[in-house]
């Protein structure tokens, strides 16, 4: 009896992810922007009950939502809440939320997704965190004017100072810094404080780039740069290349006065 219950639960949850994806293709005919409003508003009850299910089902209907918002992310635009990770869900389901976060994420509600990351990112399992400090990366690219923000929530972590949060941080600053360049560099110095604890090829790519790009406003860039050379030859090729540009960056923006 359990049984057949347990069944009828799972295809009554997938047919509400096959009509979902019906109703989606239909939209695309709809010129009326009040129809679709409407439409979304009623797709969000059915898809939100699916969470309730078990985690198997969980993770169906994730991966089903993961692509829904990717293509109408109003529909659930006020439902983020739903996707919080609980203490009990398998990995594989707080994988899939933490992606939907993501594209749920905006100005409206990045106080309360970055909380939800900074929590995440004290958690034991070392994948699940460094997905969520990367999470606070993505945030930060995506809403420009919630990056000062997301960067310090990632300072807040390194001065935690567990070697796995740090290196995941830098490789996000780094790409922050890329996306909004000359913006946020006063955080340098903080940065090369943890210089000494990388062991990460791309953790310390990251922060050779870092010194590259701005040796011009590190006072010694050079001796930064020169504590990476006495293992240079066992570097893999990602931390050599990386150290070779940042190499000439620093010559061409410091050139010395001797050969």
């Amino acid at each position: 009896m359990l049984l057949f219950v347990f069944d009828f639960a799972e295809r009554v949850n997938l047919l509400v992810i096959s009509f979902t994806q019906i109703i989606l293709l239909q939209m695309e005919l709809i010129t009326s922007t009040d129809v679709v409003r409407n439409l979304c508003k009623k797709m969000a009850p059915p898809l939100v009950t699916l969470l309730s299910a078990e985690p198997e089902i969980q993770y169906v209907a994730l991966r089903n939502i993961n692509l829904i918002v990717q293509k109408r992310p109003t529909i659930l635009a006020h439902e983020i809440k739903v996707f919080f990770c609980k203490y009990n869900d398998p990995i594989y389901v707080k994988m899939e939320k933490l992606e939907i976060m993501i594209k749920l994420a905006s100005d409206r509600n990045i106080d309360q997704v970055l909380l939800e990351f900074k929590e995440y990112a004290t958690e034991v399992d070392v994948d699940f965190v460094r997905k969520a400090v990367r999470a606070i990366g993505r945030c930060a690219i995506k809403l420009e004017r919630a990056a000062e923000r997301c960067i310090s929530v990632l300072l807040e972590l390194i001065k935690i100072k567990v070697n796995y949060v740090v290196q995941e941080a830098i490789i996000v600053i780094k790409d922050i810094f890329r996306r909004y360049p000359n913006t946020y560099e006063s955080i340098i110095a903080t940065l090369c404080e943890s210089l000494d604890t990388l062991d990460e090829p791309e953790a310390k790519a990251s922060m050779i780039w870092i010194i590259g790009e701005y040796a011009e406003r590190i006072d010694n860039a050079d001796e930064l740069l020169e504590s990476f050379l006495d293992t240079f030859p066992e570097e893999p090729a990602l931390v050599q290349l990386q150290l070779l540009t940042a190499t000439v960056k620093l010559f061409l923006k410091k050139p010395t006065e001797g050969p």
